[in-house]
């Protein structure tokens, strides 16, 4: 995995936070929710909902906030909300 951008490859929705929270952790991805478990790999998971949504490259937004490969926590925490967006390469 580079540690530019998460590597999987093809549409980009934006979760749009509606302030509620409290809820399980889930995976924003294609305009979906994906529920995801409490304290499940982090990395797992968020490849496995990338390859299960078609995503080759992808953007790892947690908390709001994009992450690289390197930044991502061993695992995943109670009220974690994470998006996935396509990667596009420039040029």
């Amino acid at each position: 995995m580079s540690d530019d951008y998460w590597d999987n490859s093809p549409v980009e929705d934006v979760y749009e936070d509606d302030g509620v929270s409290g809820a399980n952790p889930f995976v924003f991805v294609n305009g979906s929710k994906v529920d995801v478990e409490t304290g499940s790999s982090f990395v797992s998971s968020v490849g496995d909902v990338a390859k299960n949504s078609g995503l080759g490259k992808f953007r790892v937004f947690l908390n709001g906030n994009e992450i690289l490969p390197s930044e991502s926590p061993e695992f995943i925490g109670e009220d974690d909300r994470i998006e996935l967006r396509k990667y596009d390469v420039a040029g």
